[in-house]
């Protein structure tokens, strides 16, 4: 309501929420995105994603008409938030979803009922203000269009610039890379020029010697293979294989809540395991939760089944 549609009787509402213990509201001011309680945008997209599969979850464990609410929550909270990552992995998320449980035929009408509001909701839209409703549609779709958006768009320009100076230390250390933390240090003699030219971000702080802040890998693939080249990154590929691998076997012999369990879990490694092309750090605390609880029930699982 403040950050989007300009309502700023509603701020004290949103302000009530730094009264909480850890919570301080912040209002990102760069442009018309929704940060949440974070600094900026992107962590509140991270945290869309790690969260989709447990909202997604309720179509199947509520009974009441309620259940659609926290998927539709999460599908417009993705929308307004600006992210791009979380609107293209949030919605791989929700047909993997669907892709699973539309296997059943109770699950069916669902998929239809909401396809249908979904249907009914657009045309609705189209008819109290249709030039608005293609405009923000299109906006989405163009701002996906990383190629022609590479030299307008500073955020783009960074990222491609840095993972491709990963990709040219990987060139220069394929085997084992050249260390662990080592990234941010041999990356700098490789930013192309098409990423530094006019772009305030690699002035100000990237190539700033007065900037102690490390400058951001912004993709944790790259990165690895620049610090621990084929080894390493090969190694961190077969965890996620087998982690996959071992929710989808799980689906197979899981029954009732630990087959719902396995739903979410399988969702939440596809939706951060793809959001780690666009961040570069292990501290992603939902997929390490994710990892702990896939342990906890594989045991489970297996209990039941001897």
């Amino acid at each position: 309501m403040v950050v989007i549609f300009h309502i700023g009787q509603a701020y004290p509402i949103l302000n009530m929420f730094s009264y909480l213990p850890f919570l301080e509201v912040d209002i990102y001011a760069a442009q018309d995105r929704i940060s949440s309680i974070a600094a900026e945008p992107p962590f509140l997209a991270i945290y869309l994603i790690t969260i989709a599969g447990w909202m997604f979850s309720y179509i199947i464990t509520e009974e009441k008409a309620t259940k659609f609410i926290p998927m539709a929550v999460i599908l417009v909270l993705t929308y307004f938030s600006g992210s791009r990552t979380a609107l293209l992995v949030i919605t791989l998320q929700l047909v993997l979803f669907f892709s699973i449980v539309g296997k059943s035929r109770q699950y069916k009408k669902y998929i239809l009922s909401i396809g249908a509001s979904a249907a009914f909701l657009i045309v609705l839209l189209l008819a109290v203000n249709a030039n608005k409703v293609i405009t923000s549609v299109t906006t989405k779709i163009e701002s996906l269009n990383f190629q022609a958006n590479l030299k307008k768009n500073i955020s783009n320009k960074s990222r491609f610039g840095i993972q491709y100076a990963s990709i040219e230390v990987f060139k220069e250390h394929p085997i084992i890379g050249a260390g662990f933390g080592q990234q941010t240090y041999e990356a700098r003699f490789h930013y192309p020029r098409w990423a530094t030219k006019d772009n305030y971000e690699y002035r100000d702080f990237y190539q700033n010697p007065n900037e102690k802040a490390f400058p951001p890998g912004y993709n944790l693939y790259t990165r690895l293979l620049a610090e621990t080249g084929i080894i390493g990154t090969g190694l961190l590929l077969f965890l996620f294989y087998a982690l996959v691998k071992q929710s989808r076997y799980l689906l197979k012999i899981a029954r009732d809540e630990e087959y719902t369990l396995a739903i979410i879990l399988l969702i939440s490694f596809t939706g951060l395991i793809i959001n780690w092309m666009q961040v570069d750090t292990f501290r992603i605390y939902g997929f390490w939760l994710c990892l702990a609880l896939l342990i906890k029930l594989t045991g489970t699982v297996k209990k039941t089944a001897l």
